[in-house]
């Protein structure tokens, strides 16, 4: 299993509502998952370490056809649709929230990755978790194609990491970090496992 903790120092993601940079909620999830495998006997890697700051293209050519590669992230919603809080540096919104998992066509092994993105799905929605369906509203910046709108999947060929992966490929939305809840309930231990579980469920399932 090969994790890869979006983003980076330089290259941040959104801010949460709470004012806190996404690369560092990548960076948490991705510590946590992995020790949770690790602990089940999966031999699990990263893709980058918490202080690099490695390419996409990079991140995908560690890859290989024996493992998956996951791909951890946190979402926002488009600009309209965010206000800011005086007291803090995030914005925040209540337009969207949930999770939502990526495929790409353009991967080696597409219909691979899709049955992982199912079963991921599938042992999410089994913890109570719920997918949000805002990638595919038909607005700038969204419109994504959804593949299974009851388990939160998109397709979206043209993601750098997805496409140039060598295996099967996910690339996980966990929460909607700008939402004023899911901020600070997907900043916490009882959160990342959930979602630790869920992945080590997936790759059981699939296995």
């Amino acid at each position: 299993m090969l994790i890869d903790p979006g983003h980076s120092p330089k290259s941040p993601g959104t801010i949460g509502c709470n004012g806190k940079h996404e690369y560092l909620y990548n960076d948490a999830l991705a510590k946590a998952v992995a020790a949770f495998l690790k602990r089940k006997n999966i031999p699990t890697d990263l893709t980058r370490l918490n202080n690099e700051n490695i390419s996409l293209i990079e991140r995908a050519q560690k890859s290989n056809e024996n493992c998956l590669l996951l791909s951890l992230h946190h979402d926002s919603v488009q600009s309209q649709f965010l206000y800011s809080k005086s007291n803090i540096r995030g914005y925040c919104s209540k337009k969207a929230k949930g999770f939502s998992i990526f495929v790409s066509r353009k991967n080696p092994h597409y219909n691979e990755s899709v049955r992982y993105a199912e079963a991921l799905g599938t042992a999410l929605l089994k913890r109570g978790l719920i997918p949000t369906l805002h990638h595919a509203e038909p607005i700038t910046g969204e419109n994504r194609e959804i593949l299974m709108p009851d388990k939160g999947i998109y397709i979206y060929d043209e993601l750098t990491i997805l496409k140039n992966a060598k295996s099967p490929a996910l690339l996980l939305e966990a929460a909607v970090i700008v939402h004023p809840q899911e901020a600070l309930i997907s900043d916490t231990d009882e959160y990342r496992r959930i979602i630790s579980e869920a992945v080590y469920e997936m790759l059981v399932n699939v296995k």
